[in-house]
């Protein structure tokens, strides 16, 4: 009866911080790991809902924030050519958006399973060794399941770079980085979505494609 009675008060005092500040402080967030294909790590700011389950004396999981500190995005300050399979939803959230390092925008499209591609300038052929996804604002069963990132040359010929399976989100605007088994280098790299979360749109804030610094 106590145990259930602190779990209540501790879920009510957070509501009432989020409901006032929107967002938790830096420092509040929840986790996610586990092991599907190859290795990736997990973190996203709480908002107004979780995903996980509190601990037993009612506080929420801290994470192991993701670090990024040994990469590039090899897309930064690069005029690639940025293209999809689908038409987005509005104007303003077209697949250019991906690329924008802007997480309050995203790419939405009103098709479940879309490819996303970046094509780098002649010449160009980073040697991608990580990538990773930030989920956007809204509607969780737009992001991403399953999918497989390819690599092309000629855009034609296509190898599979990396495939990952019931892939997890915890919170929006929560950030997944995954880590190749070995390092690709290409001109051409696509993502083919193959399931989302069951909506009918699919959606993501950022897709960031990681050289070592």
């Amino acid at each position: 009866m106590i145990k259930h009675m602190t779990l209540l008060l501790g879920v009510a005092f957070l509501a009432g911080w989020c409901c006032a500040e929107d967002v938790l402080p830096i420092g509040h967030k929840s986790s996610y790991k586990t092991a599907v294909g190859t290795e990736y790590v997990s973190a996203g700011l709480i908002e107004k809902t979780w995903k996980t389950d509190p601990k037993v004396d009612g506080t929420w999981p801290m994470p192991k924030p993701v670090d990024t500190s040994m990469y590039k995005d090899a897309t930064d300050g690069v005029k690639g050519e940025i293209t999809a399979s689908t038409a987005p939803s509005a104007e303003k959230e077209g697949v250019k958006c991906l690329f924008d390092n802007d997480q309050k925008t995203k790419y939405c499209t009103p098709n479940a399973t879309p490819w996303v591609q970046y094509k780098f300038p002649d010449g160009v052929k980073p040697s991608i060794v990580a990538y990773s996804f930030r989920t956007a604002n809204d509607a969780a069963e737009r992001d991403p399941k399953e999918w497989v990132l390819q690599g092309s040359n000629d855009g034609k010929e296509w190898t599979d770079i990396d495939a990952q399976k019931g892939v997890e989100y915890v919170s929006r605007f929560e950030l997944k980085l995954f880590k190749l088994k070995a390092a690709a280098s290409y001109q051409y790299y696509r993502l083919v979505v193959k399931a989302n979360h069951g909506g009918e749109h699919f959606q993501l804030s950022e897709i960031e494609l990681f050289v070592n610094k």
